[in-house]
């Protein structure tokens, strides 16, 4: 299965690398930076009807035709055809692909696709995490203050003043905070050891799934931040290692 989820996201990788700098028709949906334009929606379009053909009878739910679907009963892939929208029409190269399978709700499969680095990340649950074929695992030892973290921008106006706050107080405690703008790719690097820590809230289950299980199947801890297991329904998350993921949480829940 993994082989041919990997296949599927690079071919829309390319897809996207076509559509890169000739965009004609982008839209906007919550706000004036959640954007989408028909590279999005071609981009779902050939990861759904590729999935339908190689794994007949399991239901596809992507993020620009989704209607509410229930992703936690089943056989499930969730889909985001392009995770960093906003970054891509300004043609900014880190945004990604992102794929994920599911049954009765556990990630059991995922890959994340940055088409213009050509870097693959995937992961099955219980068999470790990959780049371009390569095991990857993190096993940092760093502690909160010497960390870089990242985290990114809500869709609405409750969560971006609560990100400020966020933003605020946890850049004082650590080396700085970058925002990259894309949840896939953010917790795929965090795997790969290239960040320290991550958190974000206002996020959707197609965003989460696939980078969750990269990320933890590279060691990391995850959780959200108003639990202390991981529910995608809360659309939150705080990855980081252990030495320090705790600390962050705690931090964060003191956040008002």
């Amino acid at each position: 299965m993994i082989e041919k989820m990997t296949e599927i996201a690079r071919n829309a990788g390319d897809l996207l690398k076509r559509y890169s700098g000739n965009l004609r028709n982008i839209k906007t949906k919550a706000i004036a930076s959640d954007v989408f334009s028909e590279a999005d929606l071609e981009s779902q379009k050939l990861i759904t009807n590729s999935l339908i053909e190689v794994f007949p009878g399991v239901k596809v739910i992507g993020e620009e035709n989704y209607g509410g679907e229930d992703y936690k009963s089943g056989k499930v892939f969730l889909v985001d055809p392009l995770d960093g929208s906003l970054n891509y029409i300004h043609c900014f190269p880190f945004y990604s692909v992102s794929i994920a399978y599911l049954e009765d709700g556990e990630v059991l499969a995922g890959v994340v696709h940055l088409p213009e680095y050509n870097e693959t990340f995937y992961a099955e649950k219980g068999k470790g995490a990959f780049l371009n074929g390569e095991r990857i695992f993190s096993d940092k030892k760093i502690s909160l203050e010497d960390s870089m973290i990242i985290t990114g921008w809500p869709y609405n106006e409750e969560g971006i003043k609560w990100t400020y706050k966020a933003i605020e107080v946890v850049n004082e405690k650590v080396h700085e905070i970058r925002i990259l703008g894309s949840c896939a790719a953010e917790l795929s690097y965090l795997a790969a050891g290239r960040l320290d820590g991550y958190f974000e809230i206002g996020l959707k289950p197609w965003d989460l799934a696939a980078g969750y299980l990269i990320a933890t199947e590279a060691g990391l801890k995850v959780s959200s931040i108003t639990a202390d297991y991981f529910d995608m329904d809360l659309g939150e998350v705080v990855a980081a290692p252990e030495s320090f993921q705790k600390k962050l949480v705690d931090i964060l829940r003191g956040v008002s």
